[in-house]
């Protein structure tokens, strides 16, 4: 996430790809959170999309799981997401992520 925090976008991404990938294959918490942090660099790149996407997967992946970093980032998330009224994939993530709590 230093490259996140540092505005190098394109790096942070390229990071957090290849920490799922190497990491986050058999650990399901890790690659949950490491997926809410791709989706959360994916919309400041322009990319509504693939976050989407991306946070689909984040809660597939959190499904089940409890962790104070993973309630953070359904936290996170559905902030982000509110920006996106008028979506529907973006509603039905919320709702989703509220059947969490």
């Amino acid at each position: 996430m230093i490259p996140n925090r540092l505005g190098d976008l394109k790096a942070a991404e390229e990071h957090l790809l290849l920490t799922l990938h190497i990491h986050g294959l058999d650990r399901r918490r890790t690659r949950a959170i490491v997926t809410a942090h791709l989706a959360g660099v994916r919309p400041r790149q322009g990319d509504t999309d693939g976050a989407l996407t991306t946070w689909a997967d984040f809660l597939d992946c959190a499904e089940g799981v409890r962790s104070i970093e993973i309630r953070s980032a359904l936290q996170d998330m559905s902030v982000r997401l509110l920006r996106l009224p008028d979506n529907p994939t973006a509603q039905e993530l919320r709702n989703r992520a509220a059947a969490f709590a």
